[in-house]
């Protein structure tokens, strides 16, 4: 049995274990957890016995229904927040069919509890998230020691190359172990983003026998349909797979819709902004609502804050920064002082580092959990800034990279975030900016509420291990 079959079968297992055990969970808070806090039909509990021949019914359902719906498919490099909400989805449509079963069964005048079927759904929530939770850093953990890691090698070299290579590496619990780079033209045994190149696109057939690759991702760029087909051709009889990665970086920041003429399968890259008209009203109502319920309830956490920064170092606790925002008009931005009150005077604006000195104690504990920026949630309140959307930039900044990024401007058409896409896949610090704008234009060109959820849960979670905030 492979790994991927063993893998798909313990979380069979798991499922089912928490499908039963939120049925004697629920069984239990029902009736035996206080019961006369809520009256009981016919006066007396339940045999349990009647639950317990339910369970396997219930189990094979919710089973059947994660299995029907990709529950179960090998997706690597998949967030856990999409697992989170797939499962979520499969779980309410298991739960549809189990509550139509209910209704419809009712052996000898008896009748399930709907107030124990909440309570499974509820439970079962927590349970199979819990257990694919653990399950998801147990793999990780593995993978990251190269334990089932795909041995992937690079062919061809380019920005989307590049960035690619970086993501492997930064998220090593993807599950892919980049061996080497194949490109046209550099120097064998050059390292580009830390990898080595082991020749040319000619010796593919060599490295990949050599090197035992498993996973071969083609980047060359302005390749003829001919060429590329010819190089899989010759790794016939390896088990290797290919994956295409498009030779075009705009590709990456449009949707691809398909469609098609007369039977001909078309793709349909979509350009332009996609956060317009009642969209953008519906995000600015989200954002109020948010940053109104984060300001309500963090405001003891804000305190003790501000103290903490007060008796920390001489200066201000809150200072504002000027920002460029919507439309390219400048904002006072607000932070806790994280910093020395001269922090930049030798040297100007510029960027923070990883062993930045201008840090005070505090300051480097409140930029490490990002919790200097708590105060931009009054910024997002009066329509500066938004929960969710691109890093919002100094003026000195944006001028030098507007004049050799195309589309960069592109930014400035939504609100700055609290968060984006971008910081949450970690690029943050002094990653590059080319990078950071791939995904900044993604998300304006893909956004959505749901979207905004998916972002602001990533970032919840990883607030305690990101590894480029400093």
């Amino acid at each position: 049995m492979t790994p991927r079959n063993s893998l798909v079968w313990v979380r069979i297992f798991t499922d089912a274990a928490a499908a039963a055990a939120g049925i004697a969970l629920a069984y239990w808070l029902r009736y035996k957890v206080n019961p006369g806090q809520l009256p009981i039909t016919g006066g007396e509990i339940p045999d349990s016995a009647r639950y317990v021949q339910a369970a396997p019914v219930v189990v094979l359902v919710l089973l059947g229904v994660f299995w029907a719906m990709g529950a179960y498919r090998h997706r690597r490099g998949v967030q856990f927040v999409d697992e989170f909400l797939s499962n979520l989805r499969a779980l309410l449509v298991a739960s549809v069919v189990i509550l139509a079963g209910m209704g419809l069964y009712r052996p000898s005048r008896f009748e399930y509890s709907r107030l124990v079927f909440v309570y499974w759904v509820l439970i079962t929530v927590v349970l199979l998230t819990a257990t694919r939770y653990l399950l998801r850093r147990l793999q990780a953990a593995r993978r990251a020691r190269g334990i089932g890691a795909d041995r992937a090698l690079v062919v061809g070299w380019g920005a989307a190359a590049d960035l690619l290579v970086q993501r492997m590496r930064m998220f090593p619990d993807y599950g892919y172990r980049p061996v080497g780079i194949l490109a046209d033209g550099i120097l064998e045994g050059t390292e580009l983003a830390g990898i080595k190149v082991l020749g040319t696109s000619s010796d593919l057939a060599r490295v990949v026998r050599n090197r035992r690759v498993n996973t071969v991702f083609m980047a060359l760029t302005d390749v003829s349909q001919e060429r590329l087909l010819h190089l899989m051709e010759a790794c016939d009889g390896v088990a290797v797979e290919f994956r295409i990665v498009p030779s075009m970086l705009e590709i990456m920041t449009t949707g691809v819709t398909a469609d098609q003429l007369d039977g001909i399968p078309l793709l349909q890259f979509r350009r332009g902004l996609d956060i317009d008209g009642w969209k953008r009203v519906l995000k600015r109502g989200s954002d109020v609502l948010v940053a109104g319920l984060g300001l309500l309830l963090l405001s003891p956490l804000l305190g003790l804050i501000a103290l903490l920064v007060k008796l920390g170092s001489p200066g201000p606790v809150i200072y504002g920064q000027e920002r460029v925002g919507l439309d390219g008009k400048t904002f006072r931005m607000h932070k806790f002082r994280s910093m020395r009150i001269d922090a930049e005077a030798p040297s100007g604006p510029v960027w923070a580092s990883r062993q930045d000195p201008r840090r005070t104690p505090v300051g480097r504990f409140l930029r490490r959990l990002s919790w200097d920026e708590l105060p931009q949630l009054w910024d997002v309140l009066v329509g500066h800034m938004s929960m969710v959307g691109p890093r919002a930039e100094r003026p000195k900044f944006v001028k030098e990279f507007a004049t050799h990024l195309p589309r960069y401007t592109d930014r400035h058409r939504v609100r700055p975030g609290m968060t984006g896409w971008a910081q949450a896949n970690d690029l943050r610090g002094q990653t590059p900016v080319e990078e950071r704008l791939i995904y900044d234009l993604y998300y304006i060109e893909n956004w959505s509420l749901v979207f905004d959820l998916k972002i602001l849960l990533i970032t919840l979670f990883r607030v305690w291990s990101h590894k480029n905030a400093y």
